[in-house]
């Protein structure tokens, strides 16, 4: 007897220690993705200046993204930076769902509790909102934007081949990189830029995706006054031209809010 209320103590011990570590961390929660569930990528320009309007409006439009999925899908949500290389990822999870394998195997052998796949929904919204809160709040300004570069050599490595692909980018589009100076941005032909990024390795297969933008429509300079409406011709056909090359469609809307 006092060697199994021993093993039982060790036991209690440890189902109580495994609790107190509190809620199930989104990296776990890979076990709730299904086979052929939707693949949903959220990119966020951490170069772009949002102001507190945009900062909500950009927090509520990926929270929005996250209650219209039914679960069983994989999220990642991941960054925009100066540099391809320095694209981080801030969320790679899949959305909670509850499968049923029958009534009885259901009943007698459950593999999802209501109640805990619930908690672990809760907890992965509230983790998205806390690293897009944290991201925005440690804004610094930066010489460059590489989202033809983080596009390039990002996005292949996130698509996957069962379920549909979609992307959602919040972004002001405007290039400014090494490869692509804001100046030939802006100034070079479309054509010319496709060939250059294509000779340079920088075009994506994403043969299938779709991909919306929101958050185009403003400038660089200080303030973010509108953007030209001729300049912001010139940058939505180049990326009509880009993802049409990549095998995605594309839709671009201006306002950070637009989801729906």
């Amino acid at each position: 007897m006092p060697g199994r209320l021993g093993c039982l103590s060790v036991a209690m011990f440890l189902i109580c220690a495994v609790l107190a570590t509190g809620p199930t961390k989104a990296s776990e929660n890979e076990k709730y993705c299904l086979e052929h569930g939707d693949n949903i990528v959220v990119y966020i320009d951490r170069t772009t200046a949002y102001d507190e309007i945009d900062k909500q409006a950009l927090i509520d439009g990926v929270s929005r993204v996250f209650e219209s999925l039914a679960g069983g899908e994989r999220f990642v949500m991941r960054t925009i930076t100066d540099a391809s290389v320095r694209s981080a990822t801030l969320v790679r999870s899949c959305v909670p769902i509850c499968t049923s394998n029958g009534f009885l195997e259901d009943l007698f052998s459950p593999t999802c509790t209501e109640g805990v796949m619930l908690n672990d929904r809760k907890h992965l919204r509230s983790e998205i909102v806390a690293q897009m809160q944290e991201l925005l709040e440690n804004f610094v300004e930066q010489p460059y934007s590489d989202i033809v570069g983080t596009i390039a050599q990002t996005a292949p490595s996130e698509m996957r081949p069962s379920g549909a692909n979609r992307f959602y980018l919040f972004t002001d589009l405007i290039e400014n990189s090494p490869n692509i100076p804001g100046k030939d941005f802006f100034s070079i032909k479309n054509s010319k830029l496709i060939t250059k990024v294509t000779e340079q390795r920088l075009l994506p297969s994403l043969t299938g995706a779709d991909v919306r933008v929101f958050g185009v429509g403003r400038s660089g300079k200080p303030d973010r006054p509108p953007l030209d409406p001729q300049l912001l011709k010139k940058l939505t056909e180049f990326w009509e031209a880009y993802f049409d090359a990549a095998g995605a469609h594309l839709i671009i809307q201006q306002s950070l809010g637009a989801i729906n």
